[in-house]
């Protein structure tokens, strides 16, 4: 199960295990493989930016990450004005040279996959929506060991917040 913690600033921070963020780092790679994507990007709802894979030297994949999230948000919005019930599942913008896939992850999460438009959208599909289920499997793999490693959450929150104050 993904932890995530509130921050001061009303954000909140996701926390992966190790097993979780290997299965993530998995999955993308064998995407990215698959599908010949340029580049593909995993992250949370806000934008933040949890992992990254293909040729992303050239392309400010933290902006493209927060831009991601902001075209969620904006067409979760247009579900409601049409009459959905539920935010649109995925996005899709054609280019002349690179089209853009966006697919939400459960409710959290998304994942970006940009290629060019030599690659076949229903490639693109298939084996995305196959990513998307064994991201979300992934999500829920709970690591028992470290659980019971881990720190209070108390003082965890509270460690947390006084490394804050001493950075302001």
């Amino acid at each position: 199960m993904v932890q995530t913690r509130k921050l001061k600033d009303g954000s909140r921070q996701v926390i992966l295990n190790g097993k979780q963020y290997e299965a993530i780092t998995k999955i993308l790679s064998e995407l990215a493989t698959k599908t010949k994507a340029s580049a593909i990007l995993f992250a949370d709802m806000s934008g933040q930016l949890i992992s990254q894979r293909g040729k992303t030297e050239d392309m400010n994949t933290t902006v493209l990450s927060a831009l991601a999230a902001s075209d969620f948000a904006a067409t979760a919005e247009m579900a409601k004005l049409v009459g959905e019930e539920a935010k649109f599942k995925l996005l899709f913008h054609e280019g002349d040279k690179r089209n853009v896939y966006l697919s939400n992850v459960g409710d959290d999460f998304f994942l970006v996959v940009v290629f060019d438009v030599s690659v076949t959208l229903g490639l693109i599909r298939i084996y995305t929506k196959k990513a998307i289920e064994d991201l979300a499997n992934a999500l829920l793999v709970n690591n028992e060991e470290e659980d019971n490693n881990m720190i209070d959450e108390d003082f965890s929150t509270l460690l947390g917040n006084a490394l804050d104050d001493s950075f302001k």
